[in-house]
């Protein structure tokens, strides 16, 4: 769609470009192996080239200069319960995963009820509740036990047969046995990838990280006293703190507001 900007329509007709990504690609690989990673990649890549030329040509538009990417994909990873990107699941097989919410919401309450375990966020213990859910994963291996060139070799092998665009990974590390290998990684890593950023890993690197690793033993008596959480209560709208409202969104030109607050400054 033409946007308000003739410059940026111009930009538009004349680099058109497609963001095709892949994610779960560490976990696959682990179970599947690096050759048909790369058959998988170098097919799909001339699939979405080809789709690519032939929607173009129907369109009456130039075709794509670029087609494919690799992602962070945080949220589309997570609903789909496989590791984001190139990376490795951060806790492994069992972990915890701890989410922040602030104290009014009505999660709070029901996930303690619940059994979870709840704590006050380090950095904003009288507004913010950090929630621990224990989690086990189909994951082969966490990222702490995949050696530093390792990382380093799948994301490169994802930007020579997959992506157009720069491969977004983070290559974390054991700062006291890897730490001397960043600079080396970096040299012969030269040319193979258009860009990295590198990671010291620990379970403690910091408070309450998102992501926490555990044993089989620790997951089994976290869950063992847990009870389904009550959320129809809160999609209901029976709680007195919130009533639960489908987000506002845009779509072909029509939006959904539930309420419109003009600043009268502009609004003048």
């Amino acid at each position: 769609m033409p946007t308000h900007w003739e410059q940026t329509n111009a930009v538009m007709q004349r680099n058109r470009r497609v963001g095709t990504s892949m994610s779960g690609i560490a976990a696959f690989a682990d179970n599947h192996g690096l050759d048909t990673v790369r058959e998988w990649m170098d097919e799909g890549y001339r699939l979405v080239r080809a789709w690519d030329t032939e929607l173009s040509e129907t369109l009456a538009v130039r075709e794509s200069i670029r087609t494919t990417t690799v992602e962070p994909s945080g949220t589309v990873s997570i609903v789909a319960g496989v590791s984001p990107g190139v990376h490795w699941a951060p806790g492994g097989t069992y972990f915890n995963r701890a989410i922040r919410f602030r104290n009014e919401d009505p999660l709070v309450t029901l996930f303690r009820a619940a059994g979870y375990r709840v704590e006050p966020a380090v950095e904003d213990p009288t507004g913010t509740s950090v929630i621990f859910f224990p989690v086990k994963s189909a994951a082969r291996r966490s990222e702490k036990d995949v050696p530093l060139r390792e990382k380093a070799e799948l994301a490169a092998l994802a930007q020579a047969y997959w992506s157009d665009n720069s491969v977004s990974v983070t290559l974390s590390f054991d700062p006291e046995s890897e730490g001397e290998q960043v600079g080396e990684v970096l040299r012969d890593f030269s040319g193979r990838l258009k860009t990295a950023s590198f990671l010291p890993q620990g379970n403690f690197v910091y408070p309450q990280m998102p992501y926490t690793q555990i044993t089989a033993e620790e997951y089994e008596a976290a869950t063992r006293s847990l009870i389904p959480a009550f959320l129809d209560a809160v999609y209901d709208g029976d709680m007195e703190t919130i009533d639960a409202i489908g987000e506002a969104f845009c779509d072909t030109g029509d939006c959904e507001l539930d309420e419109i607050k003009i600043n009268a400054e502009f609004a003048s």
